[in-house]
Protein backbone atom coordinates (compact mmCIF):
# COMPACT_ATOMS: atom_id res chain seq x y z
CA UNK A 1 0.00 0.00 0.00
CA UNK A 2 2.50 2.37 0.85
CA UNK A 3 3.96 1.44 -2.53
CA UNK A 4 1.28 1.99 -4.20
CA UNK A 5 0.82 6.10 -2.67
CA UNK A 6 4.35 6.51 -3.39
CA UNK A 7 3.95 5.35 -6.69
CA UNK A 8 0.87 7.36 -7.10
CA UNK A 9 2.45 10.83 -5.49
CA UNK A 10 5.87 10.10 -7.83
CA UNK A 11 3.25 10.07 -10.98
CA UNK A 12 1.30 13.75 -9.57
CA UNK A 13 4.77 15.33 -8.84
CA UNK A 14 5.57 14.35 -12.38
CA UNK A 15 2.66 15.83 -14.64
CA UNK A 16 2.54 18.44 -12.34
CA UNK A 17 6.07 19.38 -13.76
CA UNK A 18 5.32 18.45 -17.25
CA UNK A 19 2.11 20.86 -16.90
CA UNK A 20 4.23 23.63 -15.45
CA UNK A 21 7.07 23.40 -18.19
CA UNK A 22 4.72 23.34 -20.89
CA UNK A 23 3.28 26.58 -19.45
CA UNK A 24 6.75 28.30 -19.46
CA UNK A 25 7.25 26.98 -22.68
CA UNK A 26 4.47 28.74 -24.17
CA UNK A 27 4.72 32.06 -22.00
CA UNK A 28 8.00 32.00 -24.10
CA UNK A 29 6.80 31.48 -26.70
CA UNK A 30 4.15 34.32 -26.76
CA UNK A 31 6.65 36.70 -25.09
CA UNK A 32 9.29 36.17 -27.86
CA UNK A 33 6.61 35.78 -30.89
CA UNK A 34 4.09 38.69 -29.83
CA UNK A 35 4.13 41.36 -32.24
CA UNK A 36 4.78 44.75 -31.18
CA UNK A 37 3.29 47.96 -32.95
CA UNK A 38 6.41 48.73 -35.32
CA UNK A 39 6.13 44.75 -36.39
CA UNK A 40 2.36 44.67 -36.97
CA UNK A 41 2.75 47.84 -39.49
CA UNK A 42 5.96 46.45 -41.05
CA UNK A 43 3.64 43.02 -42.11
CA UNK A 44 0.60 44.36 -42.88
CA UNK A 45 0.46 47.93 -43.76
CA UNK A 46 -0.28 48.12 -47.26
CA UNK A 47 -1.12 44.66 -47.56
CA UNK A 48 -3.69 41.65 -48.85
CA UNK A 49 -4.59 39.54 -46.16
CA UNK A 50 -6.50 36.80 -45.74
CA UNK A 51 -7.37 33.85 -43.19
CA UNK A 52 -9.83 32.01 -41.13
CA UNK A 53 -12.08 32.37 -38.23
CA UNK A 54 -11.90 29.36 -35.61
CA UNK A 55 -15.25 27.71 -37.48
CA UNK A 56 -13.23 27.55 -40.57
CA UNK A 57 -15.18 30.46 -42.61
CA UNK A 58 -12.18 32.26 -44.52
CA UNK A 59 -12.37 36.00 -44.83
CA UNK A 60 -9.57 38.54 -46.59
CA UNK A 61 -8.90 42.03 -45.83
CA UNK A 62 -6.71 44.69 -47.52
CA UNK A 63 -5.11 46.93 -44.92
CA UNK A 64 -4.09 50.47 -46.47
CA UNK A 65 -1.73 52.99 -45.49
CA UNK A 66 -4.17 55.91 -44.92
CA UNK A 67 -5.99 54.07 -42.18
CA UNK A 68 -8.83 52.25 -43.81
CA UNK A 69 -9.74 48.36 -45.06
CA UNK A 70 -11.37 46.73 -47.45
CA UNK A 71 -13.07 43.52 -45.33
CA UNK A 72 -14.53 40.09 -47.20
CA UNK A 73 -16.27 37.72 -45.88
CA UNK A 74 -19.00 35.24 -47.48
CA UNK A 75 -19.81 37.81 -50.42
CA UNK A 76 -19.85 40.36 -47.85
CA UNK A 77 -17.50 43.98 -48.33
CA UNK A 78 -17.14 45.81 -45.76
CA UNK A 79 -14.91 49.41 -45.55
CA UNK A 80 -13.47 49.77 -42.14
CA UNK A 81 -10.82 51.71 -40.81
CA UNK A 82 -7.77 50.28 -38.35
CA UNK A 83 -5.46 51.80 -35.67
CA UNK A 84 -3.02 50.86 -33.51
CA UNK A 85 -3.42 50.99 -29.66
CA UNK A 86 -0.13 50.74 -28.02
CA UNK A 87 0.91 46.69 -29.74
CA UNK A 88 -3.04 46.05 -30.23
CA UNK A 89 -4.18 45.62 -33.53
CA UNK A 90 -7.93 47.43 -33.96
CA UNK A 91 -10.57 47.11 -36.76
CA UNK A 92 -13.59 48.73 -36.69
CA UNK A 93 -16.34 48.64 -39.60
CA UNK A 94 -20.07 49.55 -40.12
CA UNK A 95 -22.51 47.70 -38.62
CA UNK A 96 -23.38 44.95 -38.44
CA UNK A 97 -19.21 43.82 -38.00
CA UNK A 98 -18.32 45.80 -35.38
CA UNK A 99 -14.81 45.32 -34.94
CA UNK A 100 -12.25 44.92 -32.08
CA UNK A 101 -8.39 44.78 -30.91
CA UNK A 102 -6.25 41.97 -31.14
CA UNK A 103 -3.04 40.73 -30.42
CA UNK A 104 -0.63 39.85 -32.80
CA UNK A 105 1.05 36.64 -32.34
CA UNK A 106 3.49 35.40 -34.93
CA UNK A 107 3.21 31.15 -35.14
CA UNK A 108 5.27 30.65 -38.37
CA UNK A 109 7.19 32.40 -41.45
CA UNK A 110 3.52 33.59 -42.75
CA UNK A 111 1.07 32.67 -39.92
CA UNK A 112 -0.20 34.92 -37.02
CA UNK A 113 -3.14 34.50 -34.59
CA UNK A 114 -5.06 36.98 -33.44
CA UNK A 115 -6.57 36.86 -29.95
CA UNK A 116 -9.56 39.59 -28.73
CA UNK A 117 -8.15 41.78 -25.91
CA UNK A 118 -10.22 44.50 -24.14
CA UNK A 119 -9.37 47.69 -24.51
CA UNK A 120 -5.80 49.24 -23.04
CA UNK A 121 -4.83 45.80 -22.13
CA UNK A 122 -1.14 45.14 -23.04
CA UNK A 123 -0.91 41.53 -22.03
CA UNK A 124 -0.64 38.97 -24.54
CA UNK A 125 -3.98 36.89 -24.20
CA UNK A 126 -2.90 33.33 -25.94
CA UNK A 127 -3.03 29.58 -24.92
CA UNK A 128 -1.02 30.39 -21.70
CA UNK A 129 -4.37 32.10 -20.13
CA UNK A 130 -6.72 29.41 -21.71
CA UNK A 131 -7.35 31.61 -24.81
CA UNK A 132 -8.58 30.39 -28.40
CA UNK A 133 -7.15 32.75 -31.53
CA UNK A 134 -10.09 34.50 -32.48
CA UNK A 135 -8.43 34.48 -36.18
CA UNK A 136 -5.64 32.80 -38.35
CA UNK A 137 -4.17 34.86 -40.77
CA UNK A 138 -1.48 35.35 -43.50
CA UNK A 139 -0.01 37.86 -46.35
CA UNK A 140 -0.90 36.82 -49.80
CA UNK A 141 2.68 38.09 -51.00
CA UNK A 142 3.93 34.45 -50.08
CA UNK A 143 2.98 31.09 -49.69
CA UNK A 144 0.92 30.78 -45.79
CA UNK A 145 2.61 28.62 -43.23
CA UNK A 146 0.14 28.25 -40.96
CA UNK A 147 -0.13 24.10 -41.70
CA UNK A 148 3.46 24.13 -39.68
CA UNK A 149 3.33 23.68 -36.37
CA UNK A 150 5.44 26.56 -34.19
CA UNK A 151 8.70 25.30 -32.62
CA UNK A 152 10.69 28.00 -31.02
Amino acid sequence: MRWRLSTCAASLILLCSFIAVRAVHADDFLARNAMSRDDIIAAFVDQQLSGVYPGGAPWSELVRSDGTSDYREGGRQREGRWWMQGDNFCFRYDLPLSGGCFRVVRIGANCYELYAVNPGQETVPGPQAGANWNGRMWRDDAPPTCEERPTS
